[in-house]
């Protein structure tokens, strides 16, 4: 039987080896609003009001993170299904 720790570990070098790399997020402990079935409208008005006043290069950068966190949950789901 593997414990938790080895599984984690096992699961990091799956990854590592996927060549994704671990990072942090913080995110504010209470959310203002959760919605459980975000619809993509609802995510571009809340990040449209997020980001109002952002310049390009600040907007460029937040883009490209998000597109990265998406690609990175996609490889995710797909090493998970091959567990």
């Amino acid at each position: 039987m593997t414990t938790e720790t080895e599984r984690q570990r096992n699961f990091r070098e799956k990854m590592y080896g996927a060549g994704f790399k671990q990072t942090a997020v913080w995110v504010k402990r209470k959310e203002e609003r959760y919605i459980k079935n975000m619809k993509r409208d609802d995510f571009m008005k809340r990040l449209g009001k997020i980001t109002s006043g952002w310049n390009e290069r600040d907007l460029s950068e937040l883009y490209n993170l998000i597109i990265k966190i998406a690609s990175a949950k996609k490889g995710v789901i797909r090493l998970r299904e091959t567990e």
